[in-house]
């Protein structure tokens, strides 16, 4: 105490000496005296201090949470001041610690400036709040209303306190292990629901807890993840990086940035035994971290740490291996190819190569080594030497240039001259053109070819001759190479060259079909050079100068290698300060030796686990602890993102996988990754892909940057391969998962990524839980490509189209076409027409006549007519049929009619130029030989036999016959899909009208099929195509099969190679329109099952509700019950279902509508009337992504105050997201709209042929207003209704049945309320003293109803010019302004509906007398003569007599006006003469 006197002296003393100072005195400078600033006192003495402070008590007040608890000690920690200060402290304390304890020399520590200036090339680390999206304004109302909602409020009154003051236990000791706590929002996601909210608190006072009770996130941590060794994290110091080109090992971050941080693991808050057993028990595990749990993981780091690899990791300097252990005894390379790149004039392939075992090359007379297990690497082969192939066609006679004058202009025309081209000519004009493009070395010869295809590379192909380009002929043959010289232009020509085809053909074109090579396969290469130029990232790399030397093995080649396959799944997290997307977690999920044609699922099959993240702000508390002991897999923290893309690189660069397998990794994940690598600088982003890249090429657009993966395969779930081959609504991975592995996925919505990163939570379960979902995602992918098959049977598509698997597996199947035509009419010495890249400029068509159910051939575009007629579609007669109907259906139908009728390039003479837009060319003759379509159709269709035919084999293995089963699939689509290549109109060997001919014989064929029915007394009730649908009019099974056998029999005897089989028979066929059905369909005689094709409730626009109502509505009406029955039952399901949406027992998923984007969203010119391209649109405004071909999903909401949506929308269009982030009360689900416009019409469309019911009725009883659903009279008569009753006939309520009633507004209490008929006088507003509301007893205003009257008259006369047009069919329902130049058929192409007004003269002119008959004075007494209320009428009458000649009045002006009041009998009678 005789301290704190001391410097309160002091204190005086120095006020004295400032005083003076400022009145002019001389600064005198004193040393300060060294005072202490604490006292000192002995550990009794403080005891004792504390004691007293405890005893008063309002020393702390506390702060309402009930957690806080002050001891009375002081805190030495500086918990009160500034958490950025403190970080501050902190750091210094530190670098003052570390400066104490240097004791290094000079040159020592000046290489510590080289972290730091690595560290300058990084961006700092946002906080945490860039990453959250911003709130709306409504959020920030929303959220001040609730902040400031109960001060108003009066307080209760607070209950004393009768807990007994006791002894504080002391404050544990502060822990800095992790970053200071950064202030935090509203908007953090720590507010939902079951978080934990210890970071409000004081960071050095515990909360208090019940005792048992522990916090969900906590629980997740507990869920049986098997733990492993710390030695298991991801080292990646056994690198040599000085030979990947001299990688930084700082840049990396592997050493000189550890990622992890040292956590006091004494400092977590203590469980309670019993409670946290019993909690443990009562919390069961999620059903997909029990998946996580169950996969087959490595728990050592497989990455090159394995001799049976051979040299994957232990030497990276591509040395991979010797020359003796990759080449055969007679020197040649043994290559399995799986992927190329065109560079440089050179082809460079990728693939495998065997690495044969020391001791099998070792000559040990009479020792016959072991037979080692075969060990694979990855390898690249460069080819050189590869020549351009040309063929030069000379022109029939040599053309010449002349100048004419035209007005004094002068211009040029080419004419003919006699003489005929020599081959010195062609050769001497071809030298002038290669001169001018500084070709060098050339080689021409002469050589005899064929050409069978319609015009030249780029040319219409619409039909005509070949045009001046014989059939057969001679042509000029010129060779010169790739690597040094320019490319001739497509449309070169010369006095004596014609044309010019090949100049833009590819080297791997050239080269695949020259080799004969018929996709992956292994090579044999004679005269490889093992060298390690560097070119690759492969273990090996090798090079050959002749194309020659390279040739396929077909006997005796060995089965494929194995692939190393890896599952990437990447997380991504919008900073929403720089608009950018950043990696914030990436998982690669690794399989070695992957036999394809091995069945064996992958969850077991071991693979190796690699998981990279870094911190949004800094990680939980002991996350990195808890990441070491992670036993399911390599949990590896970064420091930030360049060392997570630099160590994921790495990890590709050591697992060198062959194949990518990811979902929208193509479209989101790969250009997320390119622009990351290429924004941070990471290094060697070229292993990404297996080719060295030095410089950055320029990026495409989005999904369009495969080349930076080319070495390796992609396999991308979300392709437009892999979408023809995985059936699903969205391809969405939830989806597949439920649909295909009967798995489900939780979804982890983007916008919440970052509060799974908040690093100031008390537990690091949440970021463990985001992690394991990522780990799990990588499963997934793996586990549907493996379930549907997609990498062997894109093999074996490639290798039967001989072109490259990467084009199959990312939608190649035009290229696959292509490539199957190109290798066949080069093996017959066919000159192919040349490959055009971009839009070509179709030819114009005139408008075809459209026959009767016709048409589904080639659209021309937008309003266009068709470029040929399709197949054939009979008129459905519409019904519901009971009877047993056979689906007679031809195998193959248009393959089977280009082998029966032998239509080909080479076979058809095709009509010429002018008339080939109308005319059908014959089929050849019989004596012409088989063409090279049909030939090759007929080849595949019999390996396609022979193949099933092995599958019958009861004794072989089930891996075999998944090996057959893929490889009869792979034929059959590509038998099917050969006529694909005639009527593509981009196609390369695009042919009109041999797509036309193939079409027309179709539509004959089914035609035939009806005719020869109906001879043998049978009712064809439907066809489409290729099927018909026969009415066996039999109610037994035996004789309807009888039946379908003689009408199979009489068909097939007709045609040679045409077939027809019974594909069905149905039981109940309910048929509504064409390609819209519903059946009963009989299997094997005893089971049934529902066949629906084309209904709404197959539709992805229409949502879960409305399909499940629709499937138990079509399940009733087949039911085979009596139709009263059925009827009964649909009202009653009905009526609940619109009691259940409007209570809310419906769950969101069912009010789900999918909608697929056709183009972009931005490229919308209606995007205003589209939900989805609306939804798709802020999407992209949040930085999700949204491409065409996306499925996007939204629901329809309605805000508090609004009405129902009478139509589709588009701005109460939400993301299911947006629905579940918003505030309480601010959006609800618009479930009139879908009751109305998603359950009604589908249902009214499978009930249309059902008696007892209509549209009103099913209105009725979803709880709709049946007056709006109700067909007007007027629309009626206008449809074309027959015969009507008379309108002086028809009865007031029938006339007036429509009409909208006259609504009259109070402007005293602003109610509104229907004006009845005066007669009516229970809900009639008119009074003795006048118009009176009913509600307030307010004198409703003459002036005010005559003007509300007139109001509402002009709204119905302006709705009537608006002139909408509604087409009748219920499944179009088009509605528009224009009218159709056929009348009233409807402008939507394809639809046979009638188009009617929406609202026309009739009901127009019934809505005006309506509102006359309200104030027509004879007609309300008329109404009630002879009834007791005839008195009060008439009084009521005669005391209203100025009111309802007012109104009368008003209405009558527009009455008189109406051109149906007048009937015109001089115009009428004008014709005749009297």
């Amino acid at each position: 105490m005789a301290d704190r006197a001391r410097r309160a002296t002091g204190g005086t003393d120095k006020f004295a000496e400032y005083k003076r100072t400022r009145e002019g005195g001389k600064r005198q400078w004193k040393p300060a005296e060294d005072t202490t600033i604490y006292d000192q006192v002995s550990e009794e003495q403080y005891k004792s201090i504390v004691r007293g402070r405890l005893q008063k008590d309002d020393f702390v007040v506390d702060d309402g949470v009930g957690g806080y608890m002050d001891n009375g000690m002081d805190d030495w920690g500086e918990a009160s001041e500034d958490e950025d200060e403190d970080d501050e402290k902190q750091d210094k304390r530190k670098g003052k610690s570390k400066s104490k304890s240097k004791s290094a020399p000079t040159a020592k520590s000046s290489s510590k400036i080289k972290p730091k200036a690595q560290a300058d090339l990084i961006p700092a680390q946002p906080s945490l709040s860039v990453y959250r999206p911003a709130p709306s304004a409504e959020q920030e109302d929303d959220f001040m209303a609730a902040l400031l909602g109960g001060i108003d409020a009066p307080s209760a009154p607070a209950a004393p306190s009768t807990r007994r003051p006791r002894k504080r236990k002391p404050s544990p000791a502060p822990d800095f292990s992790s970053s200071p706590i950064p202030s935090r929002t509203y908007r953090d996601a720590a507010f939902s629901d079951g978080e934990d909210f210890t970071h409000l608190m004081s960071p050095k006072k515990r909360a208090r807890t019940a005792s048992g009770v522990t916090p969900a996130i906590a629980r997740m941590g507990r869920l049986g993840v098997h733990n492993g060794s710390e030695d298991a994290a991801m080292d990646t110091s056994d690198i040599d990086m000085d030979a990947f080109m001299d990688v930084d090992e700082d840049d990396l971050g592997i050493k000189k940035e550890p990622a992890s941080v040292a956590l006091d693991m004494g400092s977590g808050p203590r469980k309670n035994g019993a409670g946290e057993k019993k909690k443990e028990e009562e919390d069961a595990t999620p059903s997909w971290l029990a998946m996580y749990d169950s996969l087959a993981v490595t728990t050592d780091d497989a990455l090159g740490s394995s001799s049976k690899h051979g040299t994957q990791g232990a030497n990276t300097s591509n040395a991979g291996a010797s020359d003796s252990h990759v080449l055969e005894d007679d020197g040649s390379l043994r290559f399995y190819w799986l992927d190329y790149l065109e560079h440089g004039g050179k082809l460079f392939l990728i693939g495998k190569v065997q690495v044969r075992a020391a001791s099998s090359v070792v000559d040990k007379p009479n020792v016959k080594p072991p037979a080692p297990a075969p060990t694979y690497i990855s390898a690249c082969l460069t080819v050189s030497g590869l020549q351009r192939n040309l063929y030069v066609l000379p022109r029939p006679l040599r053309v010449e240039q002349r100048q004419i004058d035209d007005e004094g202009k002068a211009e040029y025309e080419i004419h003919e001259t006699d003489e005929v081209p020599s081959r010195e000519d062609v050769y001497a004009d071809f030298d002038r053109i290669r001169k001018k493009m500084g070709i060098g070395r050339w080689g021409g010869r002469w050589v005899q070819r064929k050409y069978a295809f319609d015009g030249v590379a780029g040319g219409d192909g619409s039909g005509g001759d070949t045009g001046d380009i014989p059939r057969e002929g001679e042509w000029m043959k010129v060779l010169y190479p790739f690597e040094d010289a320019q490319q001739i232009p497509m449309d070169a020509c010369s006095p004596n060259i014609s044309r010019i085809f090949g100049t833009n053909t590819s080297a791997f074109e050239l080269f695949v079909l020259k080799r004969k090579i018929m996709g992956p396969c292994w090579l044999n290469v004679q005269g490889a050079v093992v060298d390690h130029k560097g070119i690759s990232w492969c273990k090996l790399e090798a090079s050959v100068s002749d194309p020659k030397a390279i040739s396929p093995l077909t006997d005796g080649a060995p089965d494929p290698p194995p692939l190393t396959i890896m599952s990437l799944a990447v997380r991504t997290v919008v900073n929403h300060k720089e608009n950018k997307k950043e990696v914030v977690c990436v998982t690669g999920r690794i399989w070695r030796d992957v036999q394809l044609d091995d069945p064996t699922p992958p969850e077991q099959l071991p693979c190796a686990v690699h998981t990279l993240l870094r911190p949004l702000d800094r990680f939980p508390p002991k996350f990195e602890v808890q990441a070491r002991a992670n036993g399911k897999g390599v949990i590896a923290p970064m420091a930030n993102e360049r060392m997570l893309l630099n160590s994921l690189l790495v990890i590709l660069h050591k697992a060198d996988p062959d194949v990518l397998v990811g979902h929208d990794i193509l479209g989101v994940s790969l250009d997320v990754l390119l622009t990351r690598m290429k924004d941070l600088k990471a290094e060697h982003w070229s292993r990404l892909g297996r080719f060295r890249r030095a410089k950055w090429p320029m990026m495409g657009k989005q999904g369009m940057n495969i080349r930076f993966v080319s070495g390796r395969l992609l396999c991308d779930l979300a392709s437009d391969g892999a979408k023809s081959m995985i059936s699903s609504t969205t391809w969405s991975l939830t989806e597949m998962c439920k649909t295909h592995l009967k798995a489900e996925r939780q979804e982890i919505d983007a916008d919440d990524t970052a509060s799974y990163f908040d690093g100031s939570v008390a537990s690091p379960d949440r970021l463990m839980t985001f992690v394991r979902h990522c780990e799990l995602d990588a499963h997934y992918q793996m586990a549907i490509a493996s379930k549907v098959q997609i990498l062997p049977l894109t093999r074996q598509l490639t290798n039967l189209a001989g072109n490259a698997w990467n084009k199959t597996l990312n939608g190649g199947r035009a290229e696959r076409n292509e490539y199957i035509l190109l290798h066949e009419f080069h093996r017959l010495k066919y000159i192919c027409p040349d490959k055009t890249f971009g839009k070509k400029t179709p030819k114009h068509d005139p408008d075809a006549e459209d026959g009767e159910g016709e048409g589904g051939g080639k659209k021309g575009g937008k309003g266009k007519r068709d470029k040929y007629k399709g197949g054939l579609v009979f008129e459905p007669k519409r019904g519901l049929w009971d009877k047993y109907i056979l689906v007679m259906d031809f195998n193959s139908l248009y393959p089977s009619i280009i082998q029966e009728y032998n239509i080909d390039f080479t076979t058809v003479e095709r009509p010429p130029e002018d008339d080939a837009d109308d005319k059908i060319p014959e089929p050849p003759s019989s004596e012409v030989p088989q063409g090279v379509l049909p030939r090759l159709i007929a080849t595949l269709v019999s390996r396609r036999r022979q193949v099933k035919s092995l599958m019958k084999d009861r004794s072989i293995s089930h891996a075999k016959l998944l090996q057959y089963d893929i490889k009869q699939q792979a034929l059959k689509l590509t038998a099917n899909s050969m006529y694909g290549c005639l009527g593509f109109e981009y196609s390369r060997f695009y042919a009109r009208p041999l797509a036309a001919l193939t079409t027309f014989k179709g539509r004959e064929i089914l035609t035939h099929t009806r005719e020869l029915a109906e001879s043998l007394s049978l009712d064809v009730v439907y066809g489409d195509t290729d099927s018909v649908f026969v009415n066996s009019n039999v109610t037994e099974l035996s004789e309807a099969l009888k039946i379908s056998a003689d009408f199979k029999k009489a068909v097939n005897d007709r045609y040679k190679l045409l077939e027809i089989d019974l594909d069905g028979v149905f039981a109940r066929l309910l048929l509504l329109q064409k390609k819209k059905y519903a059946a009963i369909k009989v299997e094997d005689g005893t089971r049934t099952s529902t066949e629906v094709k084309g209904l709404d409730m197959k539709r992805r626009e229409y949502c879960a509700l409305s399909k499940n109502v629709s499937q138990y509505v079509l399940d009733q009406i087949l039911s085979g019950d009596a139709t009263e029955i059925v009827v009964e039952r649909i009202h009653e399901y009905l009526a609940t279902i619109g009691e259940n949406v409007r209570s809310g027992k419906i769950k969101l998923d069912d009010f789900i509508v999918f909608k697929r984007l056709g183009k972009n969203p931005e490229d919308y010119p209606d995007a205003k009337s589209q939900p989805h391209v609306q939804v798709a649109l802020r999407l992209k405004a949040k930085g999700a992504s949204a491409r065409a071909g996306d499925v996007i999903p939204y629901v329809f909401c309605v805000s508090p105050g609004e009405e129902s949506a009478k139509s589709a929308q588009a701005d109460r269009a939400k993301h299911p997201d947006e629905y579940k982030k918003a505030a309480h009360g601010e959006l609800t689900l618009d479930h009139e709209h879908y009751l109305a416009n998603q359950v009604l019409p589908p249902i009214e469309r499978l009930c249309e042929p059902m008696e007892g019911t209509d549209r009103a009725r099913l209105a009725e009883c979803l709880g709709l207003d049946p007056k709006k659903y109700r067909v007007s009279s007027g629309a009626a008569m206008e449809a074309g209704a027959g015969f009507t009753t008379l309108d002086s006939q028809v009865s007031d309520a029938e006339r007036y049945r429509d009409a909208c009633p006259f609504v009259v507004r109070c402007r005293g209490c602003q109610g509104e309320m229907a004006f009845s008929p005066i007669w009516e006088r229970e809900s009639s507003i008119l009074l003795a003293s006048g118009p009176t509301c009913p509600a307030c007893n307010m004198a409703l205003g003459i002036a005010s109803l005559q003007t509300q009257l007139e109001v509402q008259i002009r709204g119905f006369i302006a709705r009537y010019y608006e002139g909408w047009i509604v087409c009748d069919d219920t499944t179009c329902e088009h509605r528009t302004r224009s009218m159709s130049v056929y009348g009233r058929r409807c402008i939507r192409q394809g639809c046979r509906g009638s188009a009617h007004f929406e609202y026309n003269d009739v009901e127009l002119y019934n809505q005006l007398r309506y509102f006359d008959m309200l104030f027509d004075v004879e007609k309300a007494k008329k109404a009630v003569q002879g009834s007791a209320k005839y008195d009060e009428v008439n009084a009521l009458v005669l005391s209203n007599v100025i009111f309802l000649k007012t109104m009368s009045a008003t209405v009558g002006k527009y009455v008189d006006q109406c051109g149906r009041r007048w009937v015109d009998l001089g115009s009428l009678f004008s014709a005749m003469k009297f």
